[in-house]
């Protein structure tokens, strides 16, 4: 009876310890789109687990961290996410609708001249069954070092070399901390060398009319990540823009209005009459 009842229990917290999570990557990539470290966390969560309250620990000098709901073959959802901090921990909390999610977190590299040390440490709330710490090794990258020496080594069909180390039955708020070295001496990014290998290694037989049925493959950058952070990017510059040109403007006509050139709104800027106790335009009492 004991035994049986041993087996029910190592069963029932096996069931526990269930994943909520179908897939769950982080792609590290170091001075790839800008002299920094962007780390993509790329996540599915089980239908069944939704909605799921994610909670992930960040870089205490994270400059800032978006959250994309959906795919990016679909209308996406795009999120800034503030910063936590508690007990001298960095975090952040978002609750998850959707099964298919990435979120991406922009912190700087330690520099020194040209060489280059980052880091990226996993903590998140739930357990996951199979996880998966992948760490892109930079083009502009000399004697790169990797902490994990039991990694595995690959490459996309491009030459791109990439580090990947499995997380197996990883526990919920426990700790994985990887590290990497290297030396940057021409003080560039990835994505330039990427593109300047791409236009010189045009073979000669593109300038000539192609005999060829079959189109030529070509690198697809991943670029809708980046496009997305600097759309959001946009927005608010453009709204700033806008709010200052705004104050220009009020100023503009409070100015004209003390110099008594004319009578205008000191709100909105409309032109109104001596006798009018309010604008017209705006209501606003004058």
């Amino acid at each position: 009876m004991k035994k049986v009842l041993f087996i029910l229990f190592q069963l029932g917290a096996l069931v526990g310890q269930a994943s909520s999570f179908d897939l769950f990557d982080v792609i590290v990539y170091s001075e790839y789109y800008f002299d920094g470290i962007m780390a993509e966390v790329d996540g599915e969560v089980k239908v069944e687990s939704l909605p799921l309250n994610f909670e992930m620990g960040v870089p205490a000098n994270t400059d800032s961290v978006f959250f994309v709901s959906g795919s990016a073959d679909s209308e996406a959802e795009v999120k800034h996410l503030s910063v936590l901090n508690t007990n001298n921990r960095s975090f952040i909390q978002v609750n998850v609708l959707e099964p298919k999610f990435r979120i991406f977190i922009f912190y700087p590299i330690e520099k020194n001249g040209a060489n280059r040390s980052g880091e990226f440490n996993l903590e998140i709330n739930h357990d996951i069954e199979d996880a998966h710490i992948i760490l892109q090794e930079p083009l502009v990258a000399e004697n790169f070092t990797f902490s994990e020496k039991d990694a595995e080594t690959f490459q996309d069909q491009h030459g791109l070399n990439f580090k990947r180390i499995h997380l197996n039955n990883f526990r919920a708020n426990t700790n994985k901390s990887v590290s990497f070295n290297y030396e940057n001496p021409s003080n560039d990014i990835s994505i330039n060398t990427l593109q300047g290998m791409l236009s010189d290694n045009a073979p000669p037989s593109a300038l000539q009319p192609s005999q060829s049925k079959t189109p030529p493959v070509r690198h697809r950058l991943p670029l809708w990540q980046p496009l997305v952070v600097l759309g959001i990017v946009a927005i608010v510059v453009g709204w700033m823009f806008h709010t200052q040109r705004k104050l220009e403007h009020k100023g503009e006509m409070l100015t004209v209005h003390e110099s008594g050139k004319g009578k205008f709104c000191t709100q909105c800027g409309t032109p109104i009459e001596a006798h009018q106790k309010f604008c017209a335009n705006c209501g606003v009492q004058l």
